[in-house]
C-alpha cells in the first residue's frame, strides 16, 4: 500500500509511464468509455475522443490538451479499483 508523501510521486510516475508508453491504448480505452468530454480548459467545447482530425483529446476549439486531466482521473480510478 502506498501512503503519505509517496502517493503523489507514484501518481506522477504512473502518469509519465502511461503517457510515454501507452497513449494510444489509453485513448482507445477512454473512447470506449466516453464519446466526448467537456474541455478541461472550460472553453465550453465538448471534445470528441479519438475522432479523425482531432489529435488525441486536444480541444479543436481552444487547443487545450485534455489528455493529462483525463489521465489523472484514469489513474485515480485504477488506484481506487485496486484497493
Amino acid at each position: 500500500m502506498v501512503e503519505g508523501e509517496a502517493v503523489e510521486q507514484v501518481k506522477r510516475d504512473a502518469k509519465t509511464h502511461l503517457k510515454e508508453n501507452h497513449t494510444e491504448d489509453l485513448i482507445t480505452n477512454l473512447k470506449e468509455q466516453y464519446t466526448n468530454v467537456p474541455c478541461q480548459n472550460k472553453c465550453g467545447y465538448t471534445v470528441p475522443i479519438g475522432v479523425e482530425n482531432v489529435a488525441g483529446i486536444e480541444c479543436p476549439e481552444c487547443g487545450h490538451d485534455n489528455f493529462s486531466p483525463l489521465l489523472e482521473q484514469y489513474i485515480f480510478w485504477r488506484i481506487i479499483e485496486s484497493q
